[in-house]
């Protein structure tokens, strides 16, 4: 699949974009769900198959890693996702978040490495840089979904918000404005219509705006030094030969 992380950056915005143009129906639901499922099945082979430098034996061991660490935590998310599904439950949904925060968390962070080992600009180079900066978000948006469940006082919505603590409507109310607060606080626009209220709501949407704005620096620097490194040299000292010869 060459052009995995391009597929991965399009199923992102196809999760962010399915809620919003199609809202809460069984139909959007259920495409959503695949949407998901995607992501967690591209997301793993991407960060199968990323070019690793090193060793034989600790790349070899690495992966292995990757690949036990990564399933498990996709395969616990999933069966989470169902028996959710089938059997509505507080704890479950709790347990279910925390799943799929790690999953999305692991992601993060292995696409994350693989764009700061890239060595020179290509169209898949800037798939896999948005893709993080979107899966920075979407991770957030979990954290919060999270911290909302253990603790419902922890945002204040606007009141035309249809937000509801019960654990059926959860994924239909709070967790599609949830993402939208993770994007606002991660592009610090800050629109002020959802705010955390309890200190780890408000240290968490702090920590969110200060790694995105650092990203975003740390990215524009390394974009713009491959650029620089992959401009052909000019040999200075033979144009001036060239000139004196003339």
């Amino acid at each position: 699949m060459p052009r995995r992380h391009s597929a991965l950056l399009a199923l992102i915005v196809a999760a962010f974009a399915i809620r919003p143009l199609l809202g809460d129906s069984g139909a959007a639901l259920l495409l959503y769900n695949i949407v998901i499922v995607a992501i967690l099945l591209v997301g793993l082979y991407s960060i199968q198959v990323s070019e690793l430098v090193g060793e034989q034996e600790k790349l070899m061991a690495e992966r292995s890693r990757r690949s036990v660490v990564g399933w498990t935590l996709g395969l616990a998310a999933v069966a989470a996702r169902l028996a959710t599904l089938v059997t509505p439950n507080h704890r479950i949904d709790v347990v279910g978040s925390i799943c799929w925060l790690f999953f999305f968390a692991f992601i993060t962070w292995h696409e994350l490495r693989a764009v700061l080992r890239q060595q020179e600009i290509t169209g898949e180079t800037i798939a896999m840089s948005i893709s993080v900066y979107l899966l920075l978000a979407f991770t957030w948006g979990l954290l919060y979904v999270l911290i909302f469940e253990l603790q419902t006082s922890a945002f204040s919505f606007p009141a035309t918000e249809a937000v509801s603590k019960l654990p059926s409507n959860q994924q239909s109310g709070t967790f599609p404005a949830l993402i939208y607060f993770s994007l606002t606080t991660l592009t610090t626009i800050g629109y002020g219509d959802i705010t955390p209220l309890s200190l780890k709501a408000r240290y968490a949407a702090v920590a969110e705006g200060v790694i995105g704005q650092f990203y975003m620096a740390i990215l524009v620097a390394r974009l713009v030094g491959m650029q620089m490194m992959s401009k052909p040299v000019v040999d200075q000292t033979g144009d001036r030969a060239r000139d004196s010869g003339r």
